[in-house]
């Protein structure tokens, strides 16, 4: 297996296509299914990939997902940079280990079924999925995330990764221009903002569910020091464990912003940029996939459950199919010096424990 994420893992990190422009990986993900013997369907949710295959017996459809799309880094001479900073190639290549294996062992009962996610990192890709169809005859989906090495070294997993409800929004604080010597006659934007940003930095969450709000954006008073600043353009982004409180909490902001407005003489609007929801991990999976990682790698490879306060947009998986049952791992690669910085790297000798430890686990879930 060494030697197939060998020759895999440089030609897909070297294809590096940001999100739903994942053409060429798509071909080639799509190439290799095929040749393993899957039935395939390209251009699902636009750019993804479905590589199913069935035992002809009868048994649960399990599925497992890896995100494709990388991120874009802006050069020192301005040029734009494609590259894999997230570890989708990781992701894309232990998939493809995984349908290796069930293709050379065949599959118990039921279906496995591949999926090879696009637009993952602006959060749109698992709903285009999902509208698509992909998840409709699927009882259980296993996803996975490389982890940086603080979180998991090498050779350690991560049973249960508790992503968090993450919500972007953006606000727009209308005012009134006016000269500076005569401010009476305008309505300053920016006065309004400070208001604004004051009242959401005193907004009280749940501590135990880890909520919190930060404005991230303040823009206005782009024209002349001497006037009033007739617009200004907010920022905030929204973070707990919880999805209900996550709903109670974008209300919260939004009439902030468009009542602090009203105070004001003036109007506002506030809307959601987007979203991810929080992790809504199945118990009965946790037992699975704690076992699946002792069997194949060791009593010292498995870690205790963890909380992330980073958002997925796997978790759409539940929330839009509650009768899902849903897992998601934690891959230790040695993953240095973090996600998402363009220096990235990790051990790709890693990747084949990974890879044996969800093949155990998909089995597991089929003979439940």
């Amino acid at each position: 297996m060494q030697e197939f994420i060998n020759e895999i893992w440089p030609k897909l990190h070297d294809l590096a296509e940001p999100a739903f422009e994942e053409v060429n990986t798509s071909a080639f993900v799509a190439e290799r299914l095929r040749e393993f013997g899957y039935a395939v369907q390209t251009e699902v949710g636009k750019t993804g990939v479905v590589g199913v295959l069935d035992s002809g017996k009868p048994g649960p459809t399990v599925a497992l997902r890896s995100d494709m799309d990388c991120l874009t880094f802006k050069q020192t001479d301005g040029s734009l940079k494609r590259i894999h900073a997230c570890g989708h190639d990781g992701h894309m290549t232990i998939a493809l280990g995984v349908a290796k294996m069930f293709a050379e062992q065949g599959v118990p009962c039921g279906r496995v079924k591949m999926l090879f996610q696009p637009a993952e990192e602006i959060g749109k890709g698992a709903l285009a999925m999902l509208d698509d169809g992909a998840l409709d005859d699927v009882d259980s989906v296993i996803g996975y995330h490389l982890m940086p090495k603080d979180m998991a070294k090498s050779g350690q997993i991560i049973p249960q990764l508790n992503w968090t409800a993450c919500t972007l929004m953006e606000g727009e604080i209308k005012g009134l221009a006016a000269h500076g010597s005569q401010p009476h006659l305008g309505i300053n934007a920016i006065d309004i903002g400070a208001a604004v940003v004051a009242a959401i930095n005193a907004l009280h969450t749940n501590p135990l569910l880890c909520g919190n709000v930060k404005t991230t954006r303040f823009l206005g008073g782009s024209g002349s020091l001497n006037a009033i600043c007739d617009k200004v353009n907010i920022g905030f982004d929204l973070r707990t464990t919880s999805n209900k409180e996550m709903l109670d909490l974008r209300e919260r902001v939004h009439d902030t912003v468009i009542n602090i407005a009203k105070a004001y003489g003036t109007e506002a609007e506030c809307h959601i940029v987007g979203t991810c929801p929080a992790a809504e991990a199945d118990p009965s999976l946790l037992k699975l996939t704690q076992d699946a990682i002792v069997e194949e790698l060791g009593m010292d490879a498995l870690l205790a459950a963890h909380s992330i306060t980073v958002g997925e947009d796997f978790n759409f998986f539940k929330q839009e199919r509650p009768h899902l049952k849903t897992a998601s791992l934690g891959i230790g690669c040695d993953l240095e010096p973090g996600l998402h910085d363009p220096e990235m790297h990790y051990d790709l000798a890693a990747l084949e424990g990974a890879i044996k430890v969800l093949f155990r686990l998909m089995n597991k879930i089929i003979a439940e």
